[in-house]
């Protein structure tokens, strides 16, 4: 199916002339716009199949370029209109890889709100195949490792270590593994919220709702900063989880 929206044609290929009159008929106005065709024999069918051969991109196939997953991001909508499921499912399944890696920078930046996935007449499971698409790109080195999944691997050794997240922890340990400078204290060696380089944006974020809570909830939060709470009897259970990741291929 062809690629109808003008966000996604170059602008070089995007051509308008103030009066155009073909085969004597004055075709000026909206009428005149017109977008030169390309020829691309630059392309990997090969890439489609690994996408398709990964778990979760298997219903790559049934997508039929129908645009409700574009229409419903949130994503697409209000911060980037490059972000595209439906385009990036269209490139991968062309095996377009150039295509593709012109728009790496944005295609780690699903929100996981699965509104593409509720929305998707056929099934495809888009966030997972996007993620599939993503996997199989960095398995040709075409992308780097990208923020959300760095964030995964820190987010997955947290639940295999403890069994459990802890929100506080969490956030300030990522902020640590984005390179600024944060205090910890010096016995457990836990991060002290706030104290060090804290980014003005989460100090907006999170000073208000803070306000809002009594004083034994935010105890409560401050005991877990510091002793991270387990789940009974995780020792074990997290050995064979992690073995079990480990000969899945989704832990490395």
């Amino acid at each position: 199916m062809a690629i109808h929206e003008r966000s996604l044609v170059e602008p070089e290929r995007i051509l308008r002339k103030e009066r155009l009159v073909i085969d004597g008929v004055d075709v000026s106005g909206d009428w005149n716009l017109i977008i030169l065709p390309r020829v691309i024999n630059d392309y990997d069918l090969d890439f489609a199949k690994d996408v398709m051969n990964s778990p979760d991109g298997k219903t790559i196939t049934q997508c039929y370029q129908c645009s409700y997953c574009t229409a419903s991001c949130p994503v697409h909508n209000y911060w980037d209109e490059r972000y595209n499921p439906r385009h990036f499912i269209y490139l991968a399944r062309l095996g377009m890889i150039d295509e593709l890696q012109k728009r790496a920078d944005v295609m780690w930046r699903c929100v996981s709100c699965h509104k593409c996935t509720h929305r998707c007449p056929k099934g495809v499971l888009v966030e997972e195949v996007l993620k599939a698409i993503l996997r199989a790109m960095a398995k040709k080195g075409l992308v780097e490792e990208y923020p959300s999944k760095k964030f995964d691997k820190f987010f997955t050794e947290s639940v295999l270590e403890y069994g459990r997240i802890e929100d506080g922890e969490l956030l300030f340990g990522w902020i640590e593994k984005q390179g600024y400078r944060v205090f910890k204290d010096p016995i457990l060696k836990k991060p002290i919220p706030f104290i060090g380089e804290t980014p003005e944006w989460l100090k907006q974020l999170t000073v208000k709702p803070l306000k809002s809570m009594n004083i034994g909830f935010l105890v409560l939060n401050a005991k877990h900063m510091l002793f991270h709470p387990r789940t009974k009897n995780w020792s074990k259970f997290k050995q064979v989880l992690r073995k079990v990741m480990q000969e899945e291929g989704a832990l490395h």
